[in-house]
């Protein structure tokens, strides 16, 4: 998957935008709430700030709806999860204009530890997961009968994040089950843009045999089945691959 991002790698003028955005939007938060407060809303709010291009775009009402983001091009919504609970926004907004959903990726991850007691930060360590974006497959069967509707596409924004857990769960070290706080974004790395069958591609790594089933991608994509089947189930909706046969009981796939 590492190749398959490669044409999609943020170019260093728009990465220091982005750092720009990012530090000016941390350092609001952090002053209003403090680290340990933010309730994951930072990612959100970087994102929003960083596509809107000026406050006058933000937080915009519109058939009833409010908008994350509504310039002369078009909408935007962040959404990190639960797309299907945008069924009735998108019915309202996609009559309108062309509506672009932007889905963050936790793509490399830092982790540090806050002592409840002190406040104290520990050093962050990065965790073994690079994520690639396949997360987003279960929000999209949540919308699938959106999913080909012309005014509508998703853009990836795969992001270097730092995250803070409090040392407030159970087990010798008190990290089982421990709190999430927030995840603090550190860096654009590439943004995938998501519409037609072509740009779904993207998730058929260049490894994959030509005829393949759900557990030869999930191989080759470092993901589990279950997460394959369901990214398989909407690529065939797309229609960036097809159904070619069965191999025992499972079903083979090509690139259409």
């Amino acid at each position: 998957m590492k190749d398959q991002l490669l044409p999609y790698l943020t170019p260093p003028e728009r990465g220091d935008a982005f750092l720009q955005v990012c530090d000016r939007t941390l350092d609001e938060l952090t002053a209003a709430n403090g680290i340990g407060t933010l309730a994951e809303k930072s990612i959100h709010a970087v994102l929003k700030r960083f596509y809107a291009g000026s406050p006058a775009y933000e937080e915009i009402r519109c058939h009833g709806f409010v908008a994350d983001i509504r310039t002369p091009e078009g909408i935007t919504e962040i959404q990190t999860r639960g797309f299907y609970t945008m069924k009735r926004k998108l019915h309202a907004f996609l009559t309108e204009c062309p509506v672009t959903i932007v889905y963050p990726v936790v793509h490399r991850k830092w982790l540090s530890w806050i002592a409840p007691e002190t406040g104290a930060v520990s050093k962050p360590r990065r965790t073994n997961r690079t994520n690639y974006g396949f997360s987003v497959f279960p929000e999209l069967y949540g919308i699938k009968d959106f999913l080909r509707h012309p005014n509508l596409s998703f853009r990836l924004a795969l992001l270097d994040v730092e995250e803070y857990k409090m040392l407030d769960g159970y087990g010798p070290n008190r990290k089982i089950r421990a709190t999430r706080n927030d995840g603090l974004p550190q860096a654009l790395i590439a943004e995938v843009p998501l519409q037609s069958a072509e740009s779904f591609s993207y998730f058929l790594p260049a490894s994959l045999p030509e005829r393949f089933s759900a557990a030869e991608l999930a191989a080759c994509a470092k993901i589990n089945h279950e997460l394959a089947g369901v990214a398989l189930n909407v690529l065939l909706h797309m229609e960036t691959v097809r159904r070619v046969g069965k191999s025992g009981r499972s079903y083979l796939y090509e690139r259409s």
